[in-house]
């Protein structure tokens, strides 16, 4: 049911603040306030633009009911203006008529270029398993548990695997082509059996995945813990001491690269279940590989790390934790690990930044990271399931840069509030969490400059907490995603939504003729607004 939204005027007091952690979160009765620091880069200062660099200035309606927020910024003639408005609450809220000029974009940035026709690529968001039907019942299931097989032990044997890329099992038939020991786990390599020529999927490449998979296995593991180990547990599971697969089949036989690249399914751990493989198991396309241009193999090797981090997260967090992940914190912290081994997979790729920039080119702004469709539920966002990731990618591209790997380590351990309910809530909950740890303001504070960044903040100019900065960090390269590279792949709304979305951003253009920019916004209850003049 809509609410109605009353505007109350009043008379707002500029007020001046230094520091960056939750700026205008405590004081419902003031105003707009400097919500950037650092001598070298803030140019933000009372009500006036210092001029140089990037100015951010904030305010966040903490009220019960929708405020008029009087806009005052000297120093401004001809300067580049974003504002930009986020839905900071946890239900979507309908917006007020703001007008938007849409002429501005072609004349700040000019025309802009056009969409990239790349390979698209995602991993499959695979329905959940409903681990209460696996509950052991006696002893017999508890020693059915314990004789799963150990696939470590067949040698270049023959075997049939149950393969899901869509609402179906398929039998595929692959061999052992590849194999090798990371920190103690045998890490087996599976080819289908019409997949492994010259042309296709040749030796060469297996020895080339088999040496990224090593990588990617160690990298990944240091950061979010072991795939599988000891439990206790009352399900049928497979057997604590497991291989890895990863197993390399053609899902569609559609004949180009791209599309579902791979996944991990947690039914595959279940014993005794029709279609499981009984096996810690990933599955990857092999399209992708000898189709998927010059980045085919690198981007395989991303997706590993991906569905290594679903595979992780099924053992650590539900198995051992009792505390899992929604599907939106899942996929994030998944996309998250692509960013954070891009450089040890490739000089050159980033799966990641190209989330970014398709976030960038499709507007999709007002899309709440948490609402993720998984497998043949319909549209999401923007009626495309790609977007998920690149709502994911850009958010998480942002976190990493801004609080780093020990807040990535965090976020894998942080358990969620006894009191909270609710799956998405508890995810919320542990989101925030792990972000308070580094920023007092948490996930409130991080979606407000996340969003801010929609002004192609540069990098040499980024204030402290907004933007994407190079960061190099516990052994990790995180790449800059610099505001001046991708200004002109950056797509408006055309119009205000009638209903912004819960987490989401609004952003639009201003460019004052005048010495000051003067404006009065209706901010609803929960929604903040950056102002950001560079």
């Amino acid at each position: 049911m809509k609410k109605a939204v009353y505007a109350i005027s009043i008379v707002l007091i500029l007020v001046f603040f230094i520091g960056c952690g939750g700026v205008g979160d405590e004081d419902e009765q003031g105003g707009l306030v400097s919500d950037c620091s650092g001598a070298s880069f803030c140019s933000g200062y009372e009500n006036r633009y210092t001029g140089g660099g990037i100015g951010v200035w904030s305010y966040k309606n903490n009220g019960a009911s929708s405020i008029d927020l009087n806009i005052s910024l000297s120093n401004t003639t001809n300067r580049n203006i974003t504002a930009v408005f986020t839905n900071e609450g946890y239900s979507n809220i309908a917006l007020p008529r703001i007008s938007v000029d849409i002429s501005l974009k072609k004349e700040i940035y000019g025309e802009g270029e056009e969409q990239s026709d790349t390979i698209k690529y995602t991993p499959l968001t695979i329905r959940e398993v409903d681990l209460k039907k696996y509950i052991r019942q006696d002893d017999q299931n508890q020693a059915l548990q314990l004789q799963a097989p150990l696939y470590k032990t067949w040698s270049n044997s023959n075997q049939l695997w149950y393969v899901q890329p869509a609402n179906m099992v398929e039998n595929r038939y692959a061999s052992l082509r590849g194999q090798t020991t990371v920190s103690g786990r045998t890490i087996n390599i599976w080819v289908e059996d019409s997949e492994y020529n010259s042309t296709k999927i040749s030796a060469a490449r297996v020895s080339t995945i088999t040496s990224g998979v090593s990588t990617i296995y160690t990298h990944v593991t240091s950061i979010a813990g072991e795939p599988w180990g000891a439990y206790s547990s009352r399900y049928a599971l497979i057997s604590q001491n497991q291989p890895l697969h990863i197993v390399l089949v053609n899902f569609d036989k559609n004949g180009r690269g791209g599309g579902t690249v791979g996944y991990f399914y947690g039914l595959n751990n279940v014993v005794g279940e029709s279609g499981s493989n009984e096996a810690l198991a990933i599955f990857v396309d092999t399209e992708t590989l000898y189709l998927g241009g010059e980045n085919g193999t690198v981007q395989t090797l991303s997706t590993i790390a991906h569905e290594l981090t679903h595979a992780i997260n099924f053992y650590q967090r539900r198995i051992l934790m009792n505390d899992s992940f929604d599907t939106f914190l899942d996929e994030l912290s998944a996309v998250m690990m692509e960013d954070v081994i891009a450089k040890k997979i490739s000089p050159t790729f980033n799966d990641v930044r190209m989330r970014y920039k398709e976030w960038l080119e499709k507007s999709l702004y007002d899309c709440d990271f948490t609402s993720w469709k998984k497998e043949n539920e319909g549209e999401d966002c923007k009626g495309n399931s790609i977007n998920n990731y690149s709502v994911a990618g850009s958010l998480g591209a942002f976190l990493l840069r801004q609080y780093g790997i020990s807040f990535y380590k965090k976020l894998f351990e942080t358990r969620s509030d006894s009191s909270v309910s609710g799956d998405i809530a508890k995810s919320l909950n542990i989101l925030d969490k792990a972000i308070k740890s580094y920023d007092s303001g948490g996930l409130s504070h991080a979606l407000r400059n996340w969003g801010a960044g929609i002004a192609m903040i540069p990098t040499s100019d980024a204030p402290q907490g907004f933007g994407y900065p190079y960061r190099n960090d516990s052994g990790f390269e995180l790449e800059a995603f610099d505001g001046n590279d991708y200004k002109s792949s950056r797509s408006l709304p055309t119009s205000p939504p009638s209903i912004l979305a819960a987490r989401a951003h609004f952003p639009f253009l201003r460019k004052p003729s005048s010495y000051t920019y003067a404006e009065t916004f209706t901010i609803p209850r929960g929604v903040s607004v950056s102002v950001i003049v560079k």
